[in-house]
């Protein structure tokens, strides 16, 4: 039986967020694989970004998940590029249900010019545009690879909490789902 509950999508979908809140709802411990990578390097992903570049960080990334994805029990909010890796994916399906949060592009830019944390893929002066070069970049991957798809468009956190939470009792003890919301 698939225990975990996996958060996938682009940065700025919600995905900490509702992640901390399904944790709360459901008395599972959160993990968001950008935070744990930021505690055992010492420094922020966007320094990890500067000073190392983005292979390495992708490396870092995969190594964290090869770990968590053998936890039970677990709200696991991931990263926006966890889905360029297969192996990433593949290792998180094994015991997790994967939602993926799916938002508009202009959703997507208003949460990130009002987010706090800085976004290394977006330094570009025109990151508006990076953010649908981005997209459009990933989102088969995003979509191949969700259990779930969840909409947030004008939806308030509550209600996502709640649409995730019924898709994963109603399906946990299905064993190959692919059931599209």
């Amino acid at each position: 039986m698939k225990t975990n509950i996996v958060l996938i999508g682009f940065m700025g979908t919600g995905k900490t967020t509702n992640g901390r809140r399904l944790s709360r709802k459901l008395k599972k411990e959160f993990i968001d694989t950008d935070f744990l990578i930021e505690k055992r390097e010492g420094m922020k992903i966007e320094d990890i970004f500067k000073k190392y570049g983005e292979n390495h960080f992708r490396k870092l990334e995969n190594q964290v998940i090869k770990e968590i994805s053998k936890k039970e029990n677990k709200i696991i909010s991931t990263g926006g590029g966890t889905v360029l890796n297969p192996d990433n994916i593949e290792l998180l399906k094994k015991n997790g249900f994967i939602f993926l949060l799916q938002s508009s592009t202009d959703n997507i830019i208003y949460n990130l010019k009002n987010s706090y944390k800085k976004r290394p893929l977006l330094e570009k002066k025109n990151w508006t545009n990076e953010v649908s070069i981005l997209l459009d970049k990933r989102k088969k991957l995003y979509y191949g690879n969700a259990d779930f798809i969840i909409r947030v468009d004008n939806k308030n956190h509550y209600a996502i909490v709640n649409e995730i939470t019924k898709l994963y009792f109603r399906n946990r003890h299905k064993k190959n789902n692919k059931n599209k919301k």
